[in-house]
């Protein structure tokens, strides 16, 4: 039976509903994975989001690599065998701290990006805060594997970003908020055929279901990461 070979360090409280969704998800998978009812064994440093998301907003990257940098330290000194962020927004500067880390560190929009591949997407939306939707780094990477992106125009992202920060991030979710969200991406369907929606924010699938929009696959990026995540700590 293969079990866990390597000790999971996550970068976690960004924002805390996706952390614990994280958490369960990785239990949840390990345990069907093994047949087993235990328990891998998982470190999580809880950062300070308001302090992260500042940096982002005000394009402080050189402050906030060192941040991020210094808090996946903190996981290896914890003893953790590698390290993953629980959140979309700050693989802005994923690359600057793969140079960097002495962890391995896997990421969710690499992991995504091949999922979308594997599934042969050709285009896809993309929901998630206004630096993930506009920052490019979801669009790079799948056009090295001619996946066109495409997001919603600037007062569409407006609203997403808003309720997101106002409401995801602290476990608040209103219906009439999903409606919208739902009508964002059937925008998105209508007006470039996309066959599926990249939920980059680890908080979206939190209020956005398969269910409310059959027509479209959403691509979880939280599960697509955690089976990386399993796959990386049950290797040799």
């Amino acid at each position: 039976m293969n079990m866990q070979k390597k000790v999971i360090g996550i970068i976690g409280g960004i924002a805390p509903g996706s952390t614990i969704d994280y958490y369960q998800s990785i239990i949840a998978g390990y345990q069907k994975r093994t047949g087993t009812n235990q328990y891998p064994s998982i470190l999580i440093n809880s950062i300070n989001m308001t302090r992260m998301l500042g940096y982002v907003a005000e394009k402080q990257f050189d402050l906030l690599i060192k941040y991020l940098h210094e808090e996946i330290e903190k996981l290896k000194t914890g003893g953790a065998d590698f390290a993953v962020m629980a959140s979309n927004t700050p693989h802005i500067v994923f690359d600057e701290l793969r140079q960097i880390s002495t962890l391995p560190l896997i990421s969710i929009v690499e992991t995504t990006i091949a999922y979308s591949k594997n599934k042969g997407f050709e285009k896809l939306g993309l929901f998630g805060t206004k630096s993930t939707m506009q920052s490019g780094f979801y669009q790079a990477g799948a056009a090295k594997e001619n996946i066109e992106i495409v997001i919603p125009g600037i007062e569409d992202q407006d609203y997403i970003h808003s309720h997101y920060m106002n409401e995801f991030v602290k476990g608040i979710f209103i219906d009439d908020v999903r409606v919208k969200l739902i009508e964002i991406a059937r925008k998105l369907r209508d007006n470039y055929n996309i066959s599926g929606l990249i939920l980059g924010g680890t908080e979206i699938p939190l209020i956005l279901k398969p269910e409310n929009l059959p027509e479209l696959e959403l691509i979880n990026t939280t599960l697509v990461h955690v089976e990386s995540i399993l796959d990386y700590a049950m290797s040799d």
